[in-house]
């Protein structure tokens, strides 16, 4: 009988009578008080010479990061490719006297966007169609935007002409 009227007696202080603040609040309610809570929070992190006014979140231009290099690296091949066809595409247009070839060493100038800003080739390649030809397959060139200025990358090619194929059908 004791246990019993102790369990009633934990029921009853249990369901005891509520206590304010336990009421549903209104939207502007919640608001001032997320306000007040904010405003106590700013308070103590300037007694405590916190400053916090940027936002821990990276924005757009955080995230662009540093030069890719590898990403670079893998473009540039890409362009060395039809750079070393210009031999090839450009025999027609060349004057007579004028057909340089061998290997040569272009400067490529990136901008922060990630595009080409200039594309510069040494003589005798300097002005001539193949050269041309050369500085249109850089200047296609995209790499990943990144932060830290004008990017110069100086790249071998190897402008020769194909070699010429036997002719297979021919008869002897």
């Amino acid at each position: 009988m004791k246990r019993l009227s102790t369990a009633i007696a934990l029921l009853i202080s249990a369901c005891g009578p509520s206590y304010g603040g336990q009421d549903v609040k209104t939207p502007d309610q919640l608001v001032e008080e997320q306000d007040q809570l904010e405003q106590a929070d700013q308070k103590n992190k300037k007694a405590r010479g916190v400053d916090e006014t940027y936002s821990s979140e990276e924005t757009d231009s955080e995230k662009k990061r540093e030069f890719d290099k590898k990403q670079t690296k893998m473009e540039l091949q890409r362009a060395t490719r039809s750079a070393e066809t210009c031999p090839g595409v450009v025999v027609e247009q060349e004057k007579k006297g004028e057909h340089p070839r061998g290997e040569t060493k272009v400067s490529i100038s990136f901008q922060e966007d990630g595009t080409v800003r200039q594309v510069s080739i040494p003589s005798p390649f300097d002005g001539t169609p193949l050269g041309e030809c050369v500085i249109r397959a850089y200047k296609a060139v995209i790499v990943p935007p990144y932060v830290g200025g004008e990017q110069i990358v100086d790249w071998d090619v190897s402008l020769k002409d194909a070699p010429k194929t036997a002719d297979k059908g021919k008869k002897k």
